[in-house]
């Protein structure tokens, strides 16, 4: 999934008057949850987390948490859903589909349909897959989840077998745990009997069956989609499987939702209504969350402190563990520092100038654990190696000044350390440790951050000229360079990481691969290609191993410590909220106690 922003981004402040309104309002949410038969839960919506897309098939601007596990999720189920007792592992309880099952050497693949059915009462078909395959198929290059190799390009056919029965004929032998994991979880049925069509007024037919057909339907939808105000009107979006339907939404992220009468899987909505309450500033929700407007808050990582007070106003304080990694990418392509950020002494030696514990203990409050590798050392798991949890490169200001005196630098403490000897292929004589870090503003953690390494890396010479810009401009500023364009960027950090949602199976293809779209600096090792391909390709664990230990050796970005994705306060009243590490939202679970 791509990269999520600064945990709990404050991006303004607001005026007085507004966060009043902010708080009459959340009081008014508060009693009629209480006065409602089943409850009004509200959630509350972080700055830069409001949804705003909700066509499943998801282009690039909109490929979010937000929009993807925290959206639509709630109202069209994918074949399988990750994320169970706050692991990220298969949740078969809340899927659409039977478990897979995988034949012939792992090269075709078997999946039966639960017997749902559509809110307008049409069953959830295999016609329905077959049609989201078509528009995959003939629109992937628009697809954010798409590379190239993947899904669909690995699925030679679709052979259908019945109702809700079909088969998979695979290119090759896949891994069934990452074939599953990242591959079948992105996939949602739609509904092909409401859906394929080319213009509203247009009739529903099997456009979707010709690549052009295909492009029409997609074309059309994809229209529809970017109608922001009229998503809880248009009857597309009311043709839903999962068990909530959009009953009211605002281009500001408001959303609010209603039980599907007729979702047929095992767990009914026994709220009324689900609302996600979008906030501007972290400060704003505070407010709010204080007075007891919200059901289901957080807390901004500076204000832990008061979470005993909120628990004594009948809040349970609950950080919320993602499944995910933090990072800083080098831009290995850079005309100026490209060449010394290829030298693995060099980021060997930054590496050992961050240190993460101290980060962690310091800045994160304790709420917080280091990254070491492409594989999340946090919730345990089955797939962190020995070697990630325990971190090959500790912070140690005096091993990182040692190795690169031992490869030719001449050491200037608070200055710019000078290549004086034989530094390294493509490095001259007289370069120097001086490079431009552009991070994200909004959130305080992060700025100590990079001001804590800046002042860690000059005693060792290496000099770091820092300046900030939103979370939006920084992700747009690192994107990956083209051969022949100008590429000024050197190092960002956008503070939040990212996170292995949809594609759970954490094998690092879409930022770690040679050409991934996600690659932000244009990172290439062969050896590492031919290790997450292992991952994708071989059964077992043995390839994952290989892979992460490698990953965490080379130091493709520099890894910085993770935090939790919010530090919850979740009402007392409100029983069965379930924080998946994968970030979903299962509100049918949820119930207020009398």
């Amino acid at each position: 999934m791509s990269p999520t922003t600064p945990t709990r981004v404050a991006a303004a402040f607001v005026a007085l008057a507004a966060a009043v309104a902010l708080v009459v309002s959340g009081a008014a949410v508060a009693r009629q949850s209480q006065s409602a038969a089943g409850g009004t839960a509200t959630l509350a919506l972080p700055p830069g987390t409001t949804p705003d897309f909700i066509f499943p098939i998801v282009d690039g601007a909109h490929y979010s948490v937000a929009n993807i596990e925290q959206f639509q999720r709630l109202m069209y189920r994918p074949l399988y859903m990750y994320g169970k007792k706050g692991q990220p592992i298969l949740n078969e309880k809340a899927s659409l589909a039977l478990p897979p099952v995988f034949r012939k050497n792992n090269t075709e693949v078997t999946i039966t349909l639960r017997p749902y059915t559509w809110s307008d009462g049409k069953p959830v078909t295999s016609r329905d897959f077959t049609f989201l395959f078509n528009l995959l198929k003939a629109n992937k290059k628009s697809w954010a989840a798409y590379l190239p190799g993947d899904i669909p390009d690995n699925v030679k056919q679709v052979k259908v077998q019945g109702q809700r029965k079909f088969t998979l004929v695979l290119n090759r032998s896949y891994s069934p745990i990452w074939f599953t994991g990242n591959q079948l979880s992105q996939l949602m049925p739609i509904p092909q009997h409401a859906w394929d069509k080319k213009s509203a007024s247009g009739p529903i037919g099997n456009w979707d069956q010709t690549p052009a057909g295909a492009k029409a339907v997609y074309d059309f939808l994809i229209g529809e989609a970017k109608k922001a105000k009229e998503y809880a009107t248009n009857p597309l979006w009311q043709v839903v499987d999962g068990p909530w339907k959009l009953s009211e939404y605002r281009t500001d992220g408001y959303s609010a939702f209603v039980p599907n009468p007729k979702y047929s899987g095992p767990v009914k909505p026994k709220l009324d209504k689900f609302i996600q309450q979008p906030f501007t500033t972290a400060q704003a929700e505070l407010n709010v969350l204080r007075s007891g407007g919200v059901d289901y808050g957080y807390l901004p990582q500076s204000e832990v402190a008061q979470a005993k007070a909120l628990e004594g106003q009948g809040y349970n304080f609950a950080p919320w563990v993602s499944w995910g990694i933090n990072y800083l990418p080098f831009n290995f392509a850079n005309p100026d520092v490209g060449p010394i950020f290829k030298q693995l002494y060099v980021r060997q030696a930054m590496q050992m100038l961050i240190d993460q514990q101290g980060y962690v203990k310091n800045l994160f409050k304790g709420y917080g654990w280091p990254t070491n590798g492409p594989v999340p050392i946090k919730p345990a798991n089955k797939y962190a190696s020995s070697y990630v949890k325990n971190g090959p490169y500790k912070y140690s200001p005096d091993k990182a000044i040692a190795l690169l005196k031992s490869h030719g630098w001449t050491i200037h403490p608070d200055g710019a350390s000078e290549c004086t000897g034989d530094c390294g292929a493509g490095i001259d004589k007289g370069a120097k440790l001086s490079f431009k870090l552009m991070y994200a503003s909004g959130d305080t953690v992060v700025s100590q951050q990079v001001q804590a390494w800046k002042s860690a890396a000059a005693k060792a010479g290496v000099q770091l000229d820092l300046s900030e810009a939103p979370f939006n401009q920084v992700i747009a500023a690192a994107a990956p360079c083209q051969a022949g364009a100008k590429c000024s960027w050197q190092l960002v950090y956008w503070g939040g990481g990212w996170l292995y949602g949809v594609n759970p199976i954490p094998v690092g293809d879409q930022q770690f691969l040679c050409g991934a779209g996600a690659n932000f600096g244009t990172y290439c090792d062969k050896t590492n290609d031919a290790n997450i391909r292992g991952v994708q390709r071989q059964a077992g664990l043995g390839p994952m191993i290989r892979f992460q230990n490698y990953m965490a050796k080379q130091l493709p970005v520099l890894w910085m410590p993770y935090r939790p994705y919010q530090l919850s306060m979740i009402k007392k009243t409100l029983k069965g909220v379930e924080q998946s590490p994968i970030l979903s939202l299962t509100p049918e679970d949820w119930s207020f106690s009398k």
